[in-house]
């Protein structure tokens, strides 16, 4: 990969100190948007049945939060890769294998996602919003919960990797110090993804007494990721200073 030009760079939007280097649609980006747009599509058809009558339609509405759930767990995996994109527009051969690996990944799991939020909204309601789970006995909701969690571990490692990947073209993209750190914050972001994921196996697989646990855990992201930010704010903070004083200089 040729090193982007000073011209190229200064020509570029610039979004909260990064410079967005891929905000002209690639290939790549275009193969992704369409597969996730499939998935929303797959979310839709997995309704069973049109209802005839009022009560099939109150039944049907059981099903609601669960697709609000779903669906945007997929929107949220579909903004990371874009904001990516976005960001640095890499289309060398690992991004390219990685984004396909996502794509696969993502339409493997789309049923699972679904019936993972079913039994969620089942948990917290206390059985009100079962809908669809009458014959799922601890066993089959204990699988459930570990091919969940192992999607979702798999889903962090690739987003772990084109952030890794893209430190290594660091000098090519001409990153900054401040973009240097929001890849390793990102990068930590995901592996609490991943570590959550992998503490709800461990835990579906061992505490079938206690399996609403293995769902629960993952209410703690969003407390683990605020960590991380507040971890890495001071060092990005002083990254940006830094880089203000050079283009000074």
């Amino acid at each position: 990969m040729e090193i982007l030009s000073e011209r190229f760079l200064d020509s570029c939007r610039k979004d909260e100190g990064i410079t967005l280097r891929g905000e002209g649609m690639t290939r790549i980006e275009t193969f992704v948007d369409a597969a996730f747009a499939f998935a929303f599509t797959l979310l839709v058809i997995s309704i069973d049945s049109i209802p005839s009558s009022t009560p099939e339609l109150l039944h049907l509405s059981l099903d609601i939060p669960a697709f609000i759930a779903s669906a945007s767990t997929i929107g949220i995996i579909w903004y990371a890769h874009s904001r990516w994109s976005r960001a640095f527009g890499l289309q060398d051969p690992v991004t390219a294998m990685l984004s396909i690996v996502l794509v696969i990944f993502v339409l493997i799991f789309v049923y699972p996602i679904k019936l993972m939020f079913r039994i969620t909204f089942a948990y917290f309601s206390d059985g009100y919003f079962n809908y669809g789970l009458d014959s799922f006995e601890q066993l089959d909701i204990s699988i459930l919960i570990i091919y969940f969690s192992l999607g979702f571990l798999f889903l962090s490692i690739i987003y772990i990797l084109l952030y890794i990947n893209t430190l290594k073209f660091a000098g090519q993209l001409r990153l900054n110090d401040y973009e240097k750190v929001y890849c390793q914050r990102v990068v930590s972001r995901w592996l609490v993804v991943c570590a959550t994921a992998a503490i709800s196996c461990l835990m579906a697989a061992y505490m079938l007494d206690h399996l609403p646990w293995a769902i629960y855990i993952y209410a703690t992201i969003p407390m683990s990721l605020s960590l991380v930010e507040y971890l890495y704010r001071s060092r990005g903070q002083a990254s940006r200073v830094r880089e203000t004083r050079n283009q000074e200089a």
